[in-house]
Formats: C-alpha cells, structure tokens, sequence
C-alpha cells in the first residue's frame, strides 16, 4: 500500500512510503506529517484526509500542532436497537461517573486502547441491571449490564467538525480529490502503479517512488512554465 501526500498547490507528491496491506492508514499519519516538517522544512497549516484518518489522536495530535485539520463530515450513527441512548444519561463530572435514568450508577471502568483510539468505559454493576425497571428500554433482554463508551478526545474532536460545512471545508476537500484521487489515478493509468511488477516493501517503494517521481516532473514543468 503506498501512503503519499500532495501539496495542494501544485499537486506535487512530497512524501511517500510503502507499507503491507495490513498496516491501517491512520497507523502512518503523524509519522509522516513529522518527517515532512523535520527533513523538507515545510511548517504545515492544514491538513485533509479522508476518514479513515478521522481518529481520536490524530485530531488530538494536530491540534497540538496547530494545524487545521480537515476530513468529510460526520454523520450521526443510532448505535444499538435500545431506547435510551447516551444523551439520556447524566454525566456526573465531580466522581466522573454517569446516572442512567434509573438513578443508579455508571462508575469509570476501565479505559480501552486501540490503534488511534483511547476511550473510557463507564460500567453499571450487572446486579444493578438485573432486576431494574427500564432494563428492556436500556440494554434488552438479552444485556447484561449497560456500558458508555467516551471518547477522551471528545471535545477536540468535536471543535474539529466544527468547520464542516463551512467554505473552506468545502474548498479543502475538493482540492483533496483533485490533487490526492487525482494523483493516484494518473499513477495508476499512466505511472505503473496498477501493479506490484517486484516482491517484498524495498521493491515496492521503489516503484511508488519512480511512479511519483514520473508524476511530479510533469506537474514540475507545468508549474515552471
């Protein structure tokens, strides 16, 4: 899988790197936003990936760059088939615990780390759940005890889609798919990068790179002239 990123200007490719189908896209992200920095010199100011990028720590990580951080917008998703739905439970930001609409308790359980995300489980007790009134109504009859997971980046993240919809989201985005799509795209019609021709990563960053180089002396004399 090649992971390349393109200056918006001039759709110049200024980084690439090949990684194993299996290593996510996010994974690479600030890795790559670092070594552009560090060894091009280029200060970044904004950023747009799709949302497969659109991760807690990424959102959190670039805004303690102070770059302005573009992806699609977001869509809220009903999660579960229950009635009650996080909005109807209290927060209790004192003991950082949550009151369901029963009065009983929510305590911090435990927190959940995975690639890109870090989320805080908030447990009610399963004798509490067993025997409560608004049980079919909060986890079903087949639930055993009712489970809230946050997001620790909750608040950035949300500043961050605070831009959707706004001009320059719109704008951002589309330069996204003319420069990013588009690169790809002509890399794969023209530039040999529909297929692998050698095995092994050494192999296929090589052809990225003669692909991408291909590319940009095109884009490069278009620019000059």
């Amino acid at each position: 899988m090649s992971h390349e990123t393109v200056d918006s200007k001039n759709g110049i490719i200024i980084d690439v790197e090949a990684t194993a189908g299996n290593v996510p896209d996010s994974q690479l992200y600030i890795k790559r936003i670092d070594y552009i920095e560090k060894n091009l010199g280029l200060k970044i100011q904004e950023a747009c990936a799709d949302s497969g990028y659109d991760t807690n720590l990424i959102n959190q990580q670039l805004s303690e760059r102070d770059i302005n951080f573009y992806t699609p917008e977001r869509t809220e998703q009903k999660r579960g088939t229950t009635e009650f739905q996080r909005k109807d439970f209290q927060y209790d930001e004192k003991d950082d615990r949550f009151i369901c609409p029963g009065g009983k308790t929510l305590p911090l359980h435990r927190l959940n780390r995975i690639i890109n995300t870090v989320t805080k489980e908030y447990r009610c007790p399963k004798a509490e759940c067993k025997d409560c009134p608004f049980r079919s109504r909060c986890i079903g009859e087949k639930g055993s005890d009712k489970r809230i997971q946050v997001n620790i980046f909750e608040d950035i993240v949300k500043k961050n889609h605070e831009k959707d919809g706004t001009e320059r989201h719109t704008r951002v985005l589309l330069l996204r798919q003319i420069w990013s799509e588009g690169s790809f795209a002509a890399q794969k019609s023209r530039h040999n990068l529909k297929f692998l021709y050698r095995r092994g990563l050494e192999a296929a960053e090589q052809q990225c790179l003669l692909s991408s180089t291909a590319l940009n002396l095109k884009r490069m004399i278009k620019a000059m002239a």
